[in-house]
């Protein structure tokens, strides 16, 4: 035998491969076996495989899948190493002008074979010498065979080094790594075995489809693909199928007759670079849409800003606490200076500190407090002022919430993060944008003059995600009206419950503390009406800080507005909750009320602190001092 001699290695048999046309022995079975009937619960052959050489010298893998061959066998058979992103190749190229071919030999080289090369990658196509395959192979080949290439074709289609085909065969590409065979007479029947194939690579890859030309096979490959939400690469400009595809997605009618093509276009993520256009974009949208896709690149990508939202949340957790300490603090001291101030002036008044010692040692006590209290509201009022834990706390709770719309617009794939808007740009770049972004305002703040403590506990944080949310996976309209809509209709009701209880029982101290005073006057212990008014206006400061009030009010609106939101979801149709721009519209309203919900927040809260900072300044200058 000659240099193109087949080498029959030994997994498998060798009657299922013939490495010429001399007869075959047939393996010899045992009486028992003869007799046996068929089983279908026995344990199938092992694929046969080879190893063929061409006249290029390169050296290919081959497998012949048995009839029961299941796919891990397959896989073990071929001896690929697990890629992380998985290319599929569709389509021909006998319906593309040759000037587009011209522009494809240029596009698989720099754009296709130098993008992948850079990846662990592995590109499956259909085997052939011609077409896109012939394309694939040889632009491989030209980038240093980096990248695997997996031919998928018909036994009795093919013909390569030591197996003579039928006249119609067709040569196996000489630059592929890997050929699988399978059953089928035509061209198309090996496709269940491309998607079975793929099917147990993305569970632990990225799969995308590269669709060039092509015809009623390449469609039904299309469509194979969009039903797994594969991300569909379709070459404008290139012919057949293809430019019909993406003339109905780019000019979406009201109706298409083709029920296949319907289901791809509203169904599909399609993406349509021009073959003709800039082989860099076409490069970066490459990169991007297949990085993008990678089951953990997309896990990071949300990760990331899950991470920093909990960071945010915490920080603004911790300053928050901060500033409540200060203020009740402020307030504190100022009703107890106050109440000192009263028993100092009664001692002096009744002239105990002249006839006891005790009175004496306790007026000089008081004395020294009178002088630290107004001291350290002074120094508490000049902190506040200077760290503004206040204002670190509003800001911080505010880049954390406008973080979590992004989440839930970017996990429901709406408005700018649906399949429509990120053709050119992936959804994971928007988002990170969006992220990069919001951190490069907030750090143009005063909160940048402050530690921002590490998150360290779960992911999501326990109050970023509603219960039996993960806050990773797709949500489809009905998780997202679970886990988001109504878990904030719940968050809101219940805080107006509470902010009711609250409010309530700080109004009757109001009341019992005023009608405390008025007591007084009528007992004539008028000197103590200071210490009751002091206590009410520290109730009320503390009621006008926190507007109370003001925030009951809001979250009852934001939460009848929710509930009006869904209403209006679940009177919808079947098929009007199917159209995209009701979903954008469901997505787009809600994060809209809670998002102004929370600006209006952070006004009320930033015009509350320039108020309590000039209320605190002017009171520090009237506290009572020791006479």
């Amino acid at each position: 035998m000659d240099s193109q001699t087949t080498q029959t290695e030994k997994t498998g048999s060798p009657a299922e491969i013939p490495a010429d046309d001399a007869p075959q022995p047939q393996p010899e079975l045992l009486p028992d076996e003869a007799a046996a009937p068929a089983d279908d619960s026995a344990v199938s052959a092992p694929p046969a495989t080879q190893t063929i050489n061409f006249a290029n010298k390169n050296q290919a893998r081959l497998v012949v899948a048995a009839p029961a061959s299941d796919t891990a066998s397959l896989t073990t058979a071929l001896g690929i190493a697990p890629p992380e992103i998985v290319l599929l190749l569709f389509g021909d190229t006998e319906q593309t002008s040759k000037t587009a071919q011209a522009h494809l030999v240029q596009l698989f080289s720099r754009g296709i074979a130098r993008t992948l090369a850079q990846m662990n990658a592995l590109i499956i196509d259909s085997g052939r010498d011609s077409g896109i395959s012939a394309l694939a192979g040889q632009s491989v080949e030209d980038r240093g065979r980096k990248t695997p290439l997996l031919g998928i074709a018909p036994a009795a289609l093919v013909t390569y080094p030591g197996k003579k085909g039928a006249p119609n065969a067709e040569s196996l590409e000489p630059n592929h790594t890997h050929f699988l065979l399978t059953d089928g007479a035509e061209w198309g029947e090996e496709t269940d075995t491309v998607f079975e194939l793929a099917d147990s690579l993305a569970e632990t890859s990225s799969v995308a489809a590269l669709v060039i030309g092509g015809d009623d096979t390449t469609k039904k490959q299309v469509l194979q693909t969009v039903r797994r939400g594969w991300p569909v690469i379709a070459l404008k400009g290139s012919g057949g199928v293809t430019d019909q595809i993406v003339k109905l997605d780019q000019q979406r009618p009201q109706f298409i007759s083709d029920p296949d093509l319907a289901e791809i276009i509203i169904d599909g993520k399609i993406y349509a670079p021009q073959t003709s256009g800039s082989i860099g974009a076409f490069q970066r949208l490459l990169e991007q849409l297949l990085r993008s896709y990678d089951a953990n690149t997309r896990e990071s990508t949300l990760e990331i800003v899950w991470q920093r939202f909990a960071q945010y949340d915490l920080n603004a957790n911790r300053q928050q606490k901060e500033f409540n300490r200060r203020q009740i603090l402020i307030i504190a001291l100022g009703i107890i200076a106050t109440f000192l101030a009263l028993v100092q002036a009664t001692i002096n008044n009744s002239g105990l500190q002249n006839s006891n010692a005790a009175y004496q040692m306790t007026g000089q006590i008081l004395h020294v407090v009178l002088l630290l209290i107004p001291i350290s509201i002074t120094a508490l009022i000049a902190a506040a002022n200077r760290f503004s834990a206040g204002n670190k706390w509003i800001l911080l709770r505010a880049s954390a919430e406008s973080l979590k719309k992004e989440i839930y617009r970017y996990r429901t794939r709406a408005e700018i993060y649906s399949d429509r808007q990120t053709r050119t740009i992936s959804r994971e770049m928007k988002l990170h944008r969006k992220e990069e972004t919001l951190s490069r305002k907030l750090m143009q703040t005063e909160v940048n003059v402050s530690a921002l403590r590490p998150y360290s506990g779960p992911i999501p944080p326990k109050y970023g995600a509603a219960d039996g949310d993960d806050g990773f996976s797709f949500l489809s309209p009905e998780r997202y009206l679970t886990h988001r809509l109504e878990d904030q209709i719940n968050y809101y009701q219940t805080k107006t419950i509470r902010l009711e209880q609250r409010l309530k029982r700080l109004q009757w101290l109001i009341y019992i503390f005023g009608g405390l005073g008025t007591l007084l006057v009528a007992l004539q212990f008028e000197v103590w009406i200071a210490f009751t008014t002091a206590v009410v206006s520290g109730l009320t400061t503390y009621l006008e800080y926190r507007r109370i009030e003001d925030t009951l009010m809001r979250y009852n609106q934001t939460a009848a507005e929710l509930s009006s939101i869904r209403s209006w979801w679940i009177t919808l149709s079947p098929e009007e909750q199917a159209d995209p721009a009701n979903l954008d519209k469901l997505v787009g309203q809600t994060e809209t009320t809670i998002y102004s919900e929370h600006a209006a927040w952070v006004q009320e809260m930033q015009d509350a602190m320039a108020e309590l900072r000039a209320e605190q300044t002017e009171e520090n200058k009237k506290q009572p001092a020791a006479e």
